[in-house]
């Protein structure tokens, strides 16, 4: 019975039974997720797919950004996901990232996660030192942080040391000898 079942099947139909789906990691500023992707999906339907998992209306501001033999590179919207020069092992990682910044964040960013989204990036690239922050500016970014941290934990009388561990400043930049 299994041998007359094989010889219906042809090469060419088993052929077209490759995966219809590929794995992709996309890894935030504080998380990861998996998702399964299908082969014909273009760079909006997995960028659309992370927006409404993450929650995020102000999807303008973000895109997803993978490397390549040391190259970093965007996801196209336009275009079939696998048609990019990703990595072929899976999963395929993207990072979602702010790709543009607002000229007036305080207007402009509004919802929460946009907000916190972008503080995470910018908090690390202040800390690689991709951005120049000077110390003045860092204790000042520091005690926003620390006042909007209070907010959600509760009031606490916080050591001065706690500000540098919150941004986690270099100790050029932190004021406690």
């Amino acid at each position: 019975m299994a041998g007359a079942i094989a010889s219906r099947m042809s090469f060419s139909s088993l052929k077209r039974k490759q995966p219809k789906t590929f794995t992709v990691r996309i890894v935030t500023m504080d998380a990861e997720m998996e998702f399964s992707c299908e082969v014909k999906w273009k760079g909006k339907d997995l960028f659309d797919l992370v927006c409404r998992t993450l929650g995020l209306r102000e999807t303008w501001f973000f895109g997803l950004q993978y490397t390549i033999k040391d190259t970093v590179a965007w996801l196209k919207m336009d275009k079939k996901v696998l048609d990019h020069d990703v990595p072929t092992e899976e999963p395929v990682t993207f990072h979602f990232l702010a790709k543009f910044y607002p000229e007036n964040a305080e207007e402009e960013l509004v919802q929460e996660i946009t907000q916190h989204l972008f503080f995470l990036q910018v908090k690390k690239q202040i800390l690689d030192e991709k951005i120049y922050c000077p110390p003045e500016a860092s204790v000042l970014l520091a005690s926003y942080a620390v006042q909007a941290k209070q907010v959600k934990v509760g009031r606490k009388n916080y050591p001065l040391e706690f500000f540098c561990i919150l941004l986690a400043s270099p100790s050029s930049v932190c004021l406690v000898s």
